[in-house]
């Protein structure tokens, strides 16, 4: 389906006489899904000009109001994850409580889009203070 890859991934890894297409294994597919979800979970909504709706709203006064910033940033990352990341499919993105008492956490699951398996994924992600959000597989 030629999912596996982002474009640029597709270019940057091309060896000469061997199709952009080759299909790779789960794994290689959820950590470029990773690398995609670092990049635009930390892009703020409205610096993209060719896509405006593309990353998360400001999250950065979720520390005046947490329990309505928690449940919009959960809602940002939930629909920026369906709207931008065709690779996963039934994602889910669930409040983790924690002990944590500066960071908000989520858990983040969902089925790789792969014409091999049917591979579920979980990041764990952490949206800091300052709005940077960091995610680990």
């Amino acid at each position: 389906m030629g999912f596996d890859q982002t474009l640029l991934e597709r270019i940057a890894s091309a060896a000469p006489g061997k199709p952009l297409t080759v299909a790779e294994n789960s794994q290689q597919l959820a950590e470029s899904i990773l690398r995609h979800l670092r990049r635009m979970l930390n892009t703020r909504q409205g610096h993209v000009l060719t896509q405006p709706d593309y990353g998360m709203p400001d999250v950065t006064g979720f520390v005046q109001n947490l329990p309505d910033m928690v449940s919009a940033t959960q809602r940002g990352i939930q629909e920026s994850i369906e709207k931008f990341e065709p690779r996963l499919r039934n994602v889910s993105v669930m409040y983790a409580p924690s002990e944590d008492k500066f960071n908000v956490h989520f858990e983040i699951t969902g089925q790789l889009m792969s014409d091999k398996d049917e591979a579920s994924v979980w990041f764990e992600t952490v949206v800091a203070p300052s709005g940077h959000i960091e995610i680990r597989g």
